[in-house]
């Protein structure tokens, strides 16, 4: 990858890490001012470099860690490099986003289908250039296993979608028209309310089960929830 760290082995040069860190950070500031001369204010700055620290994998990381990754001939060639890889990521939690939709089965639930429609815009909507640390979308849907809130950017959204993809899965097991009418018996206004449909579901497992089960997947991912 370019700018990948010059020395083999070694301590990193804390200095040089440093300074590069810097003369990064002030490439990104004129690519956001767009070459203007204005300056970012200090919230702006922070979310700049959280958001370049995430791209380079060096949020939160230690000192040492830290300076390592940034310890490069070449850090606006390493940054550049990094944001083409999180492009790419977005692209495939596109494609996950699309198993997810083409598995749940089409049982309305208003959170759920703003969730996921939002989702849906997740490359578009990605900035990995200037808020790479940001999920860039809007999440109400609750999942029955929560996703780790200490998780930035494609991060909490490849494990959000990953967990609802394993829900859907499960509920894809069971007869469509069996699951309406159990949660409209133990949860009426399930449409509505910000709950979550495996958890309404599992506890009548057995129920189920014996009304029927079905392998089937919507093929085109059409319906709504």
């Amino acid at each position: 990858m370019a700018g990948t760290i010059s020395r083999q082995g070694g301590a990193p040069d804390p200095k040089r890490a440093s300074d590069n860190f810097a003369r990064l950070m002030a490439h990104v500031a004129n690519l956001y001012c767009a070459g203007e001369t204005s300056s970012v204010s200090a919230c702006e700055a922070h979310e700049l470099a959280t958001s370049v620290a995430y791209a380079l994998g060096i949020a939160g990381a230690a000192p040492d860690e830290a300076a390592r990754a940034l310890d490069v001939e070449d850090p606006i060639a390493l940054w550049r490099a990094a944001v083409r890889a999180l492009e790419g990521r977005a692209d495939d939690a596109l494609v996950l986003w699309r198993e997810v939709v083409a598995t749940m089965p089409p049982i309305r639930n208003v959170a759920l289908r703003d969730t996921l429609a939002s989702l849906g815009e997740v490359r578009r909507r990605y900035d990995a250039y200037f808020a790479a640390h940001e999920a860039p979308c809007d999440i109400d849907y609750q999942l029955s296993e929560p996703v780790d809130p200490s998780l930035l950017g494609l991060d909490y959204v490849e494990a959000w979608l990953a967990q609802l993809l394993a829900e859907a899965r499960w509920i894809a097991r069971f007869d469509v028209g069996s699951c309406v009418t159990v949660l409209e018996r133990v949860c009426p206004d399930y449409r509505g309310l910000h709950v979550n449909l495996y958890d309404l579901l599992l506890p009548h497992e057995g129920e189920l089960m014996l009304a029927g089960s079905t392998g089937a997947r919507r093929p085109d991912g059409t319906g709504s929830w």
